[in-house]
């Protein structure tokens, strides 16, 4: 099978990209604190090694089958991220933050229920069964994960959550070119790849560019530490102190001792 030099650029480049990224989750001892997202940068380093060798030794049909079994895994571990996300955010002492809880079971809801009438609505092109199931299901996926994204940054927003930790920068990596497929995908699946070829390469490669592009992000902004939270004003601090003296004074007249006395 014929690999152009941009596509062996780009595999190479995705490649050596995601075993930085590993390298950093490993030495900055990141990948104990997300081990589902590390195996997720594992998982898409193998699957690269193995496309491009498939591509570069087999048959199209095996490319084709191969990739699109392997989107499935792909999908299910970015949703698997996201909500490991979630609970480093939402719930990182294993209790949900009040009210945070419900909210967020109604933004996967209604997720879940765009992203299927969404899928339902696109119409892709005349393909096997398998890749017509799997378009639909990256499709899906894309959509579900732009949603989420989007639901977890406005409660973050909301809820006075940083967003410039490292769980906020993965999730905004998974995000941003969730986005950004969901157009491209939706031109890809609009012009078909046996229509206008050159175009469905070129959305291709930029949906490759974007991915490239996050990955730097990813490494950049994982390799530094987490900005210091931000101190308390000097007002609210005293107001805490005073309050904790008023508890703790409240307190003493409650001890047993206290009320014998």
């Amino acid at each position: 099978m014929h690999v152009s030099t941009l596509d062996t650029f780009l595999w190479v480049v995705g490649f050596l990209d995601y075993g930085i990224l590993l390298a950093i989750l490993v030495a900055k001892h990141r990948a104990r604190r997300f081990p589902v997202f590390t195996s997720m940068v594992v998982f898409i380093d193998l699957r690269t090694i193995a496309l491009f060798l498939i591509h570069r030794h087999g048959s199209i049909a095996a490319y084709t089958n191969t990739y699109w079994i392997l989107a499935f895994v792909d999908v299910a571990l970015q949703l698997m991220v996201l909500y490991e996300a979630a609970s480093k955010v939402f719930s990182p002492g294993g209790q949900w933050a009040p009210g945070i809880r419900r909210t967020f079971f109604w933004i996967i809801a209604v997720s879940l229920l765009v992203a299927s009438c969404l899928t339902w609505l696109c119409e892709p092109p005349d393909t096997s069964l398998l890749e017509t199931i799997a378009q639909r299901g990256n499709f899906f996926a894309s959509v579900l994960v732009s949603e989420l994204f989007v639901g977890m940054i406005f409660l973050s927003v909301t809820t006075g959550l940083p967003l410039r930790t490292h769980v906020a920068r993965i999730v905004q990596g998974l995000g941003i070119p969730a986005i950004v497929g969901i157009l491209l995908e939706a031109l890809q699946t609009h012009f078909g790849q046996s229509k206008s070829p050159e175009l469905y390469v070129l959305l291709s490669h930029i949906q490759t560019f974007t991915n490239t592009a996050t990955q730097l992000f990813l490494i950049v902004t994982l390799a530094k530490n987490a900005p210091e939270p931000r101190a308390l004003p000097a007002q609210l601090y005293r107001q805490l102190l005073h309050l904790n003296h008023q508890t703790d004074l409240a307190l003493s007249y409650l001890r047993p001792g206290r009320r014998a006395s």
